[in-house]
């Protein structure tokens, strides 16, 4: 059985098939390929997927690798105020340059929080579709 919904703004249509339990095109797993090959709607979602499957390892790895600048960011401003025996940077004496890496490991930080929450929002999607598909 074959829906066609026409009319919608901007000359739109869509068609959605419904096909039974007992209908010759679900004999086969390849029918069923065959038939998403067809459809525009499938195979741009199975694209988004294979492109978020892409993503996904790249932001983890970006996480990753923003965490560990941030560590040894922290590291230098201790070692830095170390040298200077001032670490409280509200100090008129407080050492510009550990000012400056405290500023970069914030942002450092901030940017790995946008990162996993990005993440988060492409994985909640990926689950989505895979449960679409």
């Amino acid at each position: 059985m074959t829906l066609s919904m026409d009319g919608h703004p901007g000359d739109v249509s869509r068609r959605v098939t419904y096909l039974s339990a007992r209908s010759p095109a679900r004999r086969t797993a390849s029918a069923g390929k065959a038939n998403r090959q067809d459809d525009p709607w499938a195979n741009q979602m199975e694209s988004q997927v294979v492109d978020l499957k892409r993503r996904i390892p790249i932001l983890k790895r970006l996480i990753d690798e923003c965490d560990r600048l941030a560590t040894d960011l922290d590291q230098e401003v201790r070692n830095e105020e170390n040298r200077v025996r001032i670490h409280d940077p509200a100090h008129s004496a407080y050492s510009i340059y550990a000012k400056a890496t405290a500023s970069r490991r914030d942002n450092l930080r901030c940017s790995a929080d946008e990162l996993r929450a990005h993440l988060k929002r492409k994985r909640r999607s990926s689950n989505l579709w895979r449960l679409g598909a």
